[in-house]
Formats: C-alpha cells, sequence, structure tokens
C-alpha cells in the first residue's frame, strides 16, 4: 500500500510539474488602420512560419476588425483566443476583396486598396495589445 502511495504522489507530482509549463498560445489583439484610418471588417489571418526542423509550428489564427479596426485572434483548429509565440506571415484583407473567386487573377485586377496584403509579425512570449498595422492604399 505503501508503495502504491508513493506511485500515486510521484505521478501527481509530475502532472503539476507538467501543467506548470508556459503556454505556447498568447492573447494577441490589435488595430488595423488604412491610411491612418480603421479598416473595419477587414479579415486578418497569422499563420506561424516554420522551418526545415519544424514545418508545422501550429495553428493559424484569426480575426476580424470592428469599426475602429480593432481585433482579436482565436485558433483556428480550437476556437481557444490566442496566437501561437514565434513569427508569422500575416495576411489582411479588406471586406471588399473577402469573395471567393475561381479566377486567379481576380486579386490582382482590384485597385490596390482591396487587395489582401502580406506582412511579417513576430508574436512574443507574453502575447501583446499592439499588433498593429497601417495599411497603405497605393
Amino acid at each position: 500500500m505503501r508503495g502504491a502511495m508513493v506511485l500515486l504522489a510521484s505521478s501527481v507530482g509530475l502532472f503539476v510539474a507538467g501543467c506548470g509549463k508556459p503556454s505556447n498560445i498568447v492573447p494577441v489583439s490589435g488595430r488595423v488602420t488604412m491610411d491612418g484610418q480603421p479598416l473595419a471588417e477587414a479579415r486578418i489571418t497569422f499563420q506561424p512560419v516554420g522551418d526545415w526542423q519544424n514545418p508545422y509550428p501550429g495553428s493559424a489564427s484569426y480575426g476580424v476588425t470592428d469599426r475602429n479596426g480593432n481585433y482579436s485572434l482565436t485558433l483556428v483548429d480550437s476556437g481557444r483566443p490566442g496566437a501561437m509565440v514565434g513569427k508569422h506571415r500575416v495576411t489582411i484583407t479588406p471586406k471588399e476583396s473577402a469573395v471567393t473567386s475561381s479566377d486567379a487573377g481576380y486579386y490582382n485586377r482590384l485597385p490596390p486598396s482591396q487587395q489582401p496584403q502580406t506582412l511579417e509579425f513576430e508574436v512574443p512570449p507574453g502575447g501583446t495589445n499592439s499588433a498593429n498595422f497601417d495599411l497603405k492604399s497605393q
């Protein structure tokens, strides 16, 4: 019986120690503007960037800006708030261009202010509320 208690205590200790590990999913929010003005109803996607050692670093995150251009990210696969820590490729798609088209040249025909724009952002280990982007229409 004493041996079982020691084993149980050790298992609980290891489980609790594992739970104390910092998460690599952190809160991310910010603001999107175009030429200094809030960009409402734009879709913003954060895709973690992998490397040859880790080609799939984790789930993408997305958000939609409100009328003031503010957004918060949510993980695509779980619906959990936040984004993975690390480097991301960020795509911002204004509402006017957020339509489906089978025409590969569709986005090239849009005016610059309506074309999706791809940027990069490094999500810090503590998360951030200042993942801000000021897009240019020209």
